[in-house]
């Protein structure tokens, strides 16, 4: 019964590490990807993106984006709002000098964003 018990202490603490590595490895990627629409830099935004995400990339779209994001200052960093592991999805707040946006990204199995949006605040 002892041996079961430090089995399952061992196997909780394990799933609750992962999740926290999880949860930091989401919002490195996250972070990484808004420096990149930040900076205009579409090449460095897609870098880890997974190919069907990536082929949907534009140019056009990206300095879109960078432009609305500097028009809320300078860049100041990720806060994660939620998370559904179920789904490997992961909701941030982007801090910004004047302002805010909602950032929501999604992995895939291996690491890779399958999915990417930005979502204006009501100050945006």
């Amino acid at each position: 019964m002892r041996a079961e018990k430090a089995l399952l202490a061992l196997l909780l603490a394990g799933v609750l590490s992962a999740c926290g590595g999880g949860n930091g490895a989401a919002q490195s990627t996250a972070d990484n990807v808004t420096k990149a629409v930040y900076a205009n830099d579409a090449d460095s935004m897609t870098a880890n993106f997974e190919p069907s995400l990536k082929a949907t990339v534009t140019r056009g779209e990206v300095g879109t984006l960078s432009d609305k994001m500097h028009k809320l200052g300078d860049y100041k960093g990720l806060t994660l709002l939620s998370n559904d592991l179920t789904k490997n999805e992961f909701t941030f707040r982007a801090d910004f000098s004047n302002g805010s946006m909602k950032i929501v990204e999604r992995l895939d199995s291996t690491g890779k964003v399958s999915a990417y949006r930005v979502f204006p605040t009501a100050s945006t």
